[in-house]
């Protein structure tokens, strides 16, 4: 049960203020740490100030005025300059040519501002010339292998600042993201339990409140499924038990039906009554073949690799070869059986069939049942049904299904197809989707009150368990159309 110590677990919430405090904690710290190298390297003079050219040519400005001649000695490092006569025309320095003019118009216009980076500084100087020295306000380093490969202090200073606080952003996020991923990891191992139906094992806790509560909800979802389940497994077991019942009791009133045939059919029939008669003990070997199917798949597992899931449990037994003329043989036995027994007339249009099945005739045959009696159900009471019986082909490179003539090339399945056909009103659009859906029965209004939506679910299931497929469809007038695809084996066929 619940142990009511949530309320001193921590939150997520505090979990994030303190990452975010640690977190904010550290970027000042880097703060901290990049003003104190740069307040040790503006001490020792390592990093020149921002003014520094300024102060300097403060300092040289008489020499610069009184020299019979400037050079770049008497100018900081880093400034560019020229000399120019009184009449503005230039004398020598270092200027670019394309700044020599440019130069002297803002010299005549007292304009210090340069149209690049960095002011310009006019010295009258004693012989008359003019001299003006292009100079920058910006940080500097002393050493000169620093200063021509490394960007400029202040930059440096601010570009150092941003790697490392992506670098901490980073480490921290992962930090964080780890912590927060071993506590949710009990999570994901109790759902991958819960998913898994691994329902006994014991309640857990974490030591964040909102996970616990969640933990706590799982559990109790658990206790819940876990229950349900139970029932679900009683109740099917309980109804395993009464149609295993139901299923025995059912061979007493078929034991006493076979015995009256059979002594009838030792005394003097007509030929009609004898024709009936034996209508009658097949149908019911039929019925005893169904019955013992029904025992097994009630009594045994379902062993890995048949088709669908367990729970549909219809074996995959390919116990018997035979032709498909002979197939066809029984499908007709078989339609003739129900047609007289519902008085429903079944037309049967057989093509040339060739090739041989390997298939369960139990299922095979109850498939084709199903889907006769499935039309009879729907079709109209004056109403008849058509089956088509053609061998057709799969298209190895285009999928598509033909009748085998012509191009021979792309044949690589070939299929037993019957086809029936009815004259009721057809599949509606929900019908054509659920149809082979188990206890799927349509529109209730159209249903007979034996017809319990299993009929075409069990007939797909037995047609893929055997290697084929159904189909199901509409004509284009009126009526329902379907198609079930034996497949014939390679080897076989």
């Amino acid at each position: 049960m619940w142990n009511g110590k949530s309320d001193r677990k921590k939150t997520i919430s505090s979990v994030f203020f303190r990452y975010a405090c640690v977190y904010t904690a550290g970027v000042l710290f880097l703060v901290a740490i990049l003003f104190l190298i740069w307040y040790i390297l503006d001490e020792t003079g390592e990093v020149l100030p921002a003014n520094h050219m300024e102060i300097s040519l403060n300092e040289s400005a008489d020499e610069i005025r009184k020299a019979s001649e400037v050079t770049e000695e008497l100018l900081p490092e880093g400034c560019t300059y020229g000399v120019y006569r009184a009449d503005g025309s230039w004398r020598y320095g270092t200027f670019p040519t394309q700044e020599i003019r440019q130069a002297w118009e803002n010299y005549e216009q007292s304009d210090i501002y340069t149209r690049g980076r960095g002011y310009y500084r006019f010295f009258q100087r004693d012989s008359g010339e003019v001299c003006i020295v292009k100079y920058e306000i910006a940080t500097r380093f002393r050493n000169r292998s620093l200063e021509k490969f490394l960007p400029d202090p202040d930059v440096l200073l601010v570009l150092s600042f941003i790697v490392l606080f992506l670098v901490y952003t980073v480490l921290m996020s992962r930090r964080f993201g780890k912590y927060m991923r071993a506590r949710l990891q009990i999570l994901n191992e109790a759902t991958e339990r819960i998913r898994r139906q691994d329902l006994e094992f014991a309640e857990e806790h974490s030591e964040l409140r909102e996970v616990d509560n969640v933990l706590r909800s799982l559990y109790q979802m658990k206790e819940a499924l876990k229950e349900s389940l139970y029932r679900q497994w009683d109740m099917e077991k309980d109804k395993e038990e009464q149609i295993a019942a139901l299923a025995h009791d059912i061979k007493t009133p078929l034991t006493i039906i076979r015995g009256n045939a059979e002594l009838l059919d030792e005394g003097e029939m007509g030929e009609d009554e004898k024709a009936h008669n034996k209508d009658i003990l097949q149908s019911v070997s039929m019925m005893e073949g169904y019955l013992t199917m029904l025992n097994e798949i009630l009594t045994e597992d379902v062993k890995k690799g048949t088709f669908g899931p367990q729970e549909e449990g219809i074996p995959q037994n390919h116990d018997t070869e035979i032709s498909t003329e002979s197939l066809a043989d029984e499908f007709m036995e078989q339609a003739r059986l129900l047609s007289s027994a519902r008085q429903y007339p079944v037309i049967f249009h057989r093509k040339e069939l060739h090739g041989r099945i390997r298939c369960s005739m139990t299922q095979i045959l109850r498939a084709f049942h199903n889907i006769l009696s499935n039309a009879m159900d729907y079709g109209p009471p004056e109403g008849k049904i058509d089956v088509w019986l053609e061998m057709r082909h799969e298209d190895r490179r285009t999928g598509k299904i033909w009748d085998g003539r012509g191009d021979e090339q792309g044949k690589e399945k070939e299929y037993l197809t019957v086809v029936i056909i009815d004259e009721g009103p057809g599949f509606t659009a929900q019908d054509l989707k659920h149809a082979t859906e188990q206890f799927y029965q349509g529109d209730k209004s159209r249903n007979s009150k034996t017809h319990y939506g299993i009929g075409l679910h069990t007939a797909e299931k037995f047609a893929e368990a055997q290697g084929g497929y159904l189909v199901i469809e509409n004509m284009q007038a009126r009526g329902g159309k379907v198609s079930m695809y034996v497949c014939l084996c390679p080897e076989i066929g």
